[in-house]
């Protein structure tokens, strides 16, 4: 209303100037003073703007998050529908969709940003699953050892192809019990509580090249990873035992306690350990969880400098 008020006033001012005798003014000042009239409204109305209209709009929820894809598989004749599952290896948080029959590729989407670890579970129940892992990526050939899981980047706002769930050889020891879902419903996300896996014991028994067997530092080492679970034994002890150790493959050393002298358990001790028994590579022990691993015996105290770790205790 204000607007128009004043424009009013001015078409009314513009015509008495112009019937006024004597006081007329050329026309072309009369124009310039609807212009510059017309500037300031027009100035008006830009300062009075609301700043909310000059905020631009918020970023897309999907330009914050990322995506996942890739091609399916089964050892089958067919695909049978799967739980396709990405867990995110900083968190307890997991994501899903599910897939149709013989469906061979699949895209998650809405992924925060994150590394994270794939598996397919073949529904209904989950008993079979591949993972994409090293192994996979090798090819699943027979010259194929690295069983390590693939580390998967998301990125907000981009599709990271290529994670293909695919090595459905390994046991489930090789991946998470396959979380909750809801059946029917395409995909879903959920906070994933893992049972803790049962663990398992290595034993054997124990000799030393002399009249007795010093007390001892018997160090079981993961196979495929940095860390170590070891046990003390006594003066003369002639057995160990190594519990609560994780599934997975160990080697076996035996050290005096203190450092120095070591037998480890290597292809000379199935041997016989004798001087034809040149092989000293350590053995690697299988440990299933809820059971003993017998029969592994650090006996090797002849092997060349160097053949086995360096004593791991402070």
């Amino acid at each position: 209303m204000r607007k128009k008020s004043l424009l009013g006033l001015l078409i009314v001012m513009v015509f008495m100037f112009a019937c006024v005798p004597g006081l007329a003014a050329p026309t072309q000042d009369v124009e310039l003073i609807v212009q510059a009239t017309l500037q300031a409204l027009t100035l008006q109305a830009l300062e009075g703007t609301p700043a909310a209209q000059t905020t631009p709009p918020a970023e897309s929820p999907a330009s914050q998050t990322g995506s996942i894809s890739g091609k399916l598989s089964y050892p089958s004749s067919g695909i049978p529908p799967l739980l396709v599952v990405a867990f995110n290896i900083n968190s307890s948080d997991y994501y899903w969709i599910q897939t149709a029959q013989d469906q061979s590729t699949y895209q998650m989407d809405g992924l925060p940003p994150g590394t994270y670890h794939v598996v397919a579970y073949a529904l209904p129940d989950g008993k079979l699953a591949g993972r994409y892992d090293q192994f996979y990526v090798c090819g699943l050939a027979q010259g194929c050892n690295d069983d390590n899981w693939v580390d998967v980047q998301v990125q907000a706002g981009v599709v990271t192809p290529n994670v293909d769930p695919g090595n459905w050889y390994g046991g489930p020891e090789f991946y998470p019990p396959m979380p909750s879902y809801e059946a029917g419903k395409p995909s879903g996300s959920g906070i994933y509580s893992a049972p803790m896996p049962a663990l398992g014991s290595i034993s054997g028994s124990l000799s030393y090249p002399s009249s007795f067997i010093p007390a001892l530092v018997v160090v079981a080492y993961e196979a495929k990873g940095p860390g170590y679970y070891y046990v003390l034994t006594n003066e003369n002890d002639s057995t160990y035992q190594i519990d609560n150790l994780p599934p997975g493959d160990y080697y076996v050393v035996a050290y005096v306690n203190g450092g120095g002298f070591q037998g480890g358990y290597s292809q000379a001790v199935p041997c016989g350990l004798s001087v034809e028994c040149t092989d000293n590579s350590l053995i690697p022990v299988s440990v299933v969880g809820g059971q003993v691993t017998t029969g592994i015996n650090p006996q090797d105290w002849y092997a060349p400098e160097g053949s086995f770790p360096a004593y791991p205790l402070p």
